[in-house]
């Protein structure tokens, strides 16, 4: 049996994901970009979307706090580099939770994640997941954050608009 649709032109799946066995520390001091995945190069045609869905298990060790803390400084974003180019941002979250009083040290977990539709023209193209910390307040919080499982898959559908 043939499937056709689209007039012919399927869509592609590229993905890329790894479990704990490969944890990436991610910097809590001063300001840095982590990168914690990226995608082999994808090549599009000039009417080609590209649907990104990405996750990262996040585990932060939280110092005793006494108090409800906003957690802040922490970016996550999803980057594309065209044709060896530099990486530039295409969508990105702040992540942001209300951290419980604790009275002692604790480990918690943030899930953040993005879907994303990409209309990147031709070329041949690279997409990677970053955590951006900014340091401000996490110093003070955090002891340590540690990207465990995380997923990053790109479905390119070719359009023959």
């Amino acid at each position: 049996m043939v499937c056709v649709c689209n007039g012919g032109l399927f869509p592609q799946l590229f993905f890329t994901q790894s479990s704990t066995e490969l944890p990436i520390t991610i910097p809590v001091a001063g300001t840095a970009v982590t990168e914690v995945l990226r995608l082999e190069p994808i090549t599009t045609l000039s009417n080609d979307l590209v649907k990104l869905d990405s996750m990262v298990e996040l585990e932060l060790s939280v110092l005793a706090l006494l108090s409800g803390v906003a957690l802040t400084g922490i970016t996550y974003r999803l980057e594309r580099s065209t044709n060896g180019g530099a990486f530039t941002p295409i969508a990105e979250l702040d992540v942001e939770s209300l951290l419980p009083v604790l009275a002692l040290a604790a480990n918690t977990t943030l899930f953040p994640n993005l879907t994303w539709v990409d209309n990147p023209g031709v070329g041949t193209h690279v997409y990677r997941i970053v955590i951006e910390t900014d340091g401000s307040i996490l110093g003070s919080l955090l002891s340590d954050i540690t990207a465990e499982t995380r997923a990053l898959n790109a479905l390119v559908v070719r359009n023959n608009a």
